[in-house]
């Protein structure tokens, strides 16, 4: 049976928490310690308006395809990283990926009330797992608390349902497991552990979901690199 490894990464722009200054931290090292999975799913992905980053710089440098969601504008010159409709760069989110795949869509989040990111977006690709199909959704939903992240879930519940074969949905998700799982029927949590905030983790807000015919044969929580958040990685097996 085909197997893959996944990984889900938000990098928090390149930075360090605000705790640490948000001073500039090694990123391509970070996501070349992640191990090389099959797929990776990278939030809050920086470029300065009209060049490459070190995402791009990363994926083409170690032989993956790259499939991109733009979210807004955003700014480096600040106290810490931010959407701001007047920033230098731009802020979203990508999927790395050595299997083949196409995207199938990226359908819109909102409107989400309080969310700084109004054009906040999800990305949903078809993989070939060795010959077997699986769609894949990468998320990263508002930190709005606390109706923010319920209202994502909810919606992608309902834009999501289930289609009698096997998928993945992860990313960061802002909100804590066991009620995530509850507002998405279907869906079970893939790997269990804290990610946030990265230096002392008291809560798990970063997450991998599966459902169908998913087997996880390896599940962790990786050390912190950089960012505020710790990723996530898993093993997986498609029945």
């Amino acid at each position: 049976m085909p197997e893959l490894t996944l990984a889900s990464f938000n990098t928090h722009y390149g930075v360090l928490p605000l705790s640490q200054a948000c001073g500039p931290y090694d990123l391509m090292a970070a996501l070349e310690g992640l191990g090389e999975p099959d797929v990776m799913v990278i939030q809050e992905v920086w470029r300065r308006a009209g060049d490459r980053g070190i995402v791009d710089d990363f994926a083409h440098a170690h032989g993956y395809e790259r499939h991109d969601v733009e979210f807004a504008r955003a700014t480096m010159q600040a106290r810490w990283p931010r959407p701001d409709a007047e920033g230098e760069g731009t802020v979203g989110l990508a999927v790395l990926t050595r299997l083949p795949a196409r995207v199938l869509g990226r359908p819109a989040l909102g409107p989400t009330r309080r969310d700084p990111i109004p054009g906040r977006r999800v990305i949903h690709l078809e993989l070939d797992v060795r010959g077997t199909p699986i769609d894949l959704i990468g998320v990263h939903l508002t930190s709005v608390l606390p109706e923010g992240p319920p209202q994502q879930l909810r919606r992608l519940a309902k834009r999501f349902p289930d289609s009698g074969r096997p998928a993945v949905m992860t990313g960061d998700c802002n909100f804590w497991g066991w009620p995530a799982t509850a507002l998405l029927p279907g869906w079970r949590r893939a790997v269990r552990g804290r990610t946030w905030p990265a230096p002392r983790p008291h809560s798990q807000i970063d997450h991998v979901f599966v459902r169908g015919g998913m087997d996880v044969l390896e599940a962790a929580v990786l050390p912190a690199v950089g960012s505020d958040h710790r990723p996530v990685r898993v093993r997986l097996r498609v029945n």
